[in-house]
């Protein structure tokens, strides 16, 4: 058995505007990377990957390559954060594109989620603690 230093997609759904990819960068720490399209339609899909990403303490949503983001989908990743936030666990976004970033910004919402501008900058922040 050799050990994999290299993330690697453990999950991956499709849906015709949305495709989400679940990646595990450390123990510690998984990626849900959403391509696509948020709205009324895939805000559900979205929804079940951060539940299902509920097993690590540090989740990175990386909205890089999200084009269209509703405001359900706001409401989904606010909602991902307060549960997770109880749970003694973190949320972070990271690289949201203009479009997302603007619907964060008009919500008020960018307020309350802890948001970088790189997948770099938000994987160093949740760096594991070294003793």
């Amino acid at each position: 058995m050799s050990h994999e230093t290299v993330p690697v997609t453990d999950w991956e759904t499709v849906h015709e505007y949305l495709t989400i990819r679940r990646v595990r960068e450390r123990q510690d720490l998984q990626r849900v990377i959403p391509v696509g399209e948020i709205d009324l339609c895939t805000a559900p899909i979205l929804r079940e990957a951060l539940a299902d990403a509920d097993v690590v303490p540090n989740l990175v949503v990386d909205l890089s390559q999200v084009d269209f983001l509703a405001l359900i989908g706001v409401q989904v990743l606010q909602a991902a954060r307060t549960r997770r936030t109880t749970a003694n666990q973190r949320l972070v976004l990271t690289a949201p594109t203009a479009a997302a970033q603007r619907v964060l910004s008009l919500t008020d919402a960018a307020a309350e989620l802890e948001i970088y501008l790189s997948t770099r900058s938000a994987l160093s922040a949740l760096s594991p603690v070294r003793s």
